[in-house]
């Protein structure tokens, strides 16, 4: 029977406000969480709710059954990557000094990610301390330290990584979220930015697909945070500014899956995103067509990994929640029909008619959800030129022809009249 207690921070407009605290239940494999706002908080002009489940009351706030830790936490906690590595480097340390090897819960995770990269504005110390968790004073890695962690990256993934790889990537940061290898770097302008590497067990060079749909979805007038290649001894580096950095200022982040008070592999669907923006975003007839145009993008591009976590909304301002950039943008060769990840209204068919559909949902009529499309499809037919500009062979562009060229590419010309 384990509880522990941190108090929970917020920076709003670069001040730190004491947003509450946080009990953290566990009975076995059983977890759980309490929370409860700091009077001064709720009373602060600037308050919001951390996320649906937590909404501005006085009393105590509980995680509803089967939910280890509220969705807002879990956003600024390490997903797979950030995990294994946390994972790997208590694994070493029961080999260097012997003893028990630690469990972790999710309140382990979340207060083990280093306090300067933390993804978006929440902090935590414990009751009567001024010191964040986790402090970390050594300096995160620069863009001269990438040969070295992109070796640390692949020994990990080969199951070979010594305990200096393990030093290595945690300086790096363990907050980063999905499965693939990636590390915290300064970028040329001294901005925090997410490396992303190329992983052993990759079928296709996956970090220079990511950059041309990057490229792709800029051009069809998706906003995307600003990036740059880089090659290695042959291997492909993608550099990606965060979006929940303003300078020294953080800001708020939580997924679609917080916003939707969702689960992992709970499917939903854009009807329920428009929803979310319809209630909480400060510009939102900007945001709905938005995602109506990102839907259209995955759909050319056959980005079909746009579950719930690959969604964002944004803190920006005191008025409410904005769409994020758009990220962790994929195209998947597979031939046949694809399905994506998030429904289009009550299918998950990647198909440009359901998305006609439903444009009136996103505040498009027929004709103007026509240009959007006429505009997406203008831009992603230039995907071969793109990728030879990325450095990709001929050979491999013939292997991904079928994420671009495919029988919804030709539908959505025909309805666009391209």
């Amino acid at each position: 029977m384990t509880d522990l207690v941190v108090d929970v921070v917020v920076q709003v407009a670069g001040t730190d406000l004491l947003a509450g605290r946080l009990w953290a239940h566990r009975r076995g494999h059983v977890e759980s969480a309490t929370f409860r706002y700091a009077p001064e908080y709720i009373e602060h002009p600037d308050a919001y709710e951390l996320d649906p489940l937590l909404p501005l009351v006085t009393g105590q706030l509980q995680t509803p059954v089967g939910k280890p830790i509220f969705g807002a936490l879990s956003d600024c906690a390490p997903d797979r990557w950030g995990r294994k590595l946390m994972q790997r480097a208590e694994k070493h340390r029961k080999e260097s000094e012997g003893g028990a090897e630690r469990s972790f819960g999710e309140i382990d995770y979340l207060l083990g990610v280093r306090d300067d990269l933390r993804q978006g504005a929440l902090r935590f110390h414990h009751p009567g301390s001024r010191t964040y968790l986790a402090d970390e004073h050594e300096g995160v890695p620069s863009l001269l330290d990438l040969p070295n962690l992109v070796t640390s990256a692949e020994h990990l993934e080969r199951g070979e990584a010594t305990d200096e790889d393990i030093r290595a990537l945690l300086r790096g940061g363990s907050s980063l979220g999905g499965a693939r290898p990636k590390a915290h770097v300064i970028s040329q302008g001294g901005r925090i930015a997410i490396a992303k590497f190329p992983s052993p067990s990759d079928d296709w060079d996956v970090i220079r697909w990511e950059a041309v749909v990057l490229q792709l979805a800029r051009d069809s007038g998706i906003s995307v945070p600003a990036w740059k290649l880089h090659t290695l001894d042959g291997k492909a580096v993608l550099i990606i500014d965060r979006f929940d950095r303003s300078g020294e200022q953080r800001i708020g982040y939580a997924s679609a899956m917080t916003m939707l008070e969702a689960t992992d592999h709970e499917q939903a669907s854009y009807l329920d995103l428009a929803e979310v923006i319809e209630e909480h975003s400060p510009k939102t007839s900007a945001d709905l067509r938005e995602l109506w145009r990102r839907v259209a993008f995955s759909i050319l591009v056959s980005n079909t990994d746009d579950h719930l976590r690959n969604h964002g909304f944004l803190r920006t301002s005191t008025a409410g929640w904005s769409l994020s950039p758009a990220f962790d943008l994929n195209p998947n060769p597979l031939p046949g029909i694809k399905h994506l990840s998030t429904a289009i209204g009550s299918g998950t068919t990647a198909a440009v008619q359901p998305l006609m559909d439903v444009a009136e949902f996103f505040g498009l009529n027929q004709a103007e959800a026509g240009i959007v499309l006429n505009e997406v499809a203008d831009s992603t037919r230039r995907w071969q030129s793109v990728a030879l500009q990325l450095g990709l062979r001929n050979d491999e562009i013939r292997d991904m022809a079928p994420a671009f060229e495919h029988e919804q590419s030709g539908a959505a010309r025909t309805v666009a009249g391209v």
